[in-house]
């Protein structure tokens, strides 16, 4: 017995097809592109899923600040390459086809230490909405992008990037 009816039949299928998709590079990271394959508003803000690629042959290898979400858990696949994910104190290595689940309210962050292969995560929000930060922070300083991402994504930053050992 399906408890939510309405919701269920709001939802649309959705294709899209890749060569249809946009990538843009992320302004504050070099070397970091996105593309959004799959919109919250396609889903009435149910999820969405993006692609990021990480080429540190750019020179930098990190990746985003220890942070969390508090109102969003994300999903990562890792689809090439290899990633160091960080977790609630613990570091783990990741690998194509390997998947990394990360509850809201969790502290987390990856990178790519990898100088000759891309790293491409597949990463699925859930609800919808933080998918549109990365768009949201182009053209900001990193101050903008912390007060942001509080304020209005629910993104808290609660260390430094992760460093290779």
């Amino acid at each position: 017995m399906n408890k939510h009816p309405e919701a269920a039949m709001e939802r649309t299928a959705i294709s899209h097809r890749n060569e249809e998709i946009e990538w843009q590079q992320v302004e504050h990271v070099p070397g970091e592109r996105i593309c959004i394959r799959v919109k919250g508003e396609d889903t009435n803000g149910a999820y969405s899923i993006l692609d990021l690629v990480k080429d540190s042959s750019y020179g930098s290898s990190y990746g985003p600040p220890i942070h969390i979400h508090e109102r969003t858990d994300e999903i990562f696949r890792v689809i090439a390459g290899k990633a160091r994910f960080y977790l609630d104190g613990k570091e783990l290595d990741a690998e194509a086809g390997d998947i990394v689940v990360v509850p809201k309210g969790t502290a987390h962050t990856f990178a790519n230490f990898d100088l000759e292969t891309p790293l491409h995560l597949q990463i699925t929000f859930t609800p919808a909405g933080d998918e549109l930060a990365f768009q949201d922070c182009v053209g900001k300083t990193i101050e903008e992008i912390i007060e942001l991402s509080r304020t209005k994504y629910q993104v808290i930053f609660t260390g430094p990037p992760l460093e290779n050992k």
